[in-house]
């Protein structure tokens, strides 16, 4: 199996019933073989799968503005997995762990909650930098 083939069994579990499409599939193997993987889906919602000099994270996407997906999920109530360095592994947690949250994570955005969801992720990511540089908060 090729990596096209794994990344979208991968995501299946989010493109399968027309929720979410691939709208990108990028591969470098030039550097450091870094990998995107975009899906759109018609709530408006974005999801992003990036493996980047061996790191994998995913991210949430909302009005132009990407948000890490565990910062997502700390700011309405939902507990992540830890990521894992294996692509495919992390692409298929995440993608069954959002597809099993998905209509929580469609209201957090929606045009009554998105705000105070963003200001939410917002300092749950000012937090997070705070505690990085060792920082009174």
């Amino acid at each position: 199996m090729d990596l096209v083939e794994l990344i979208t069994n991968s995501v299946s579990i989010l493109t399968n019933d027309n929720d979410f499409y691939i709208s990108e599939l990028i591969i470098d193997e030039n550097n450091f073989g870094n990998i995107v993987v975009i899906l759109k889906s018609n709530y408006g919602i974005c999801v992003r799968f990036i493996k980047d000099r061996g790191d994998c994270w995913s991210e949430i996407g909302f009005l132009n503005e990407w948000y890490f997906l565990e910062d997502v999920c700390c700011a309405i109530g939902i507990n992540i997995v830890p990521s894992s360095t294996d692509l495919e592994k992390m692409i298929t947690d995440l993608s069954h762990l959002i597809k099993k949250n998905m209509l929580l994570i469609i209201k957090s955005f929606d045009a009554k909650n998105h705000k105070k969801t963003q200001a939410k992720i917002k300092e749950i990511a000012r937090k997070r930098a705070m505690n990085m540089f060792d920082l009174d908060q």
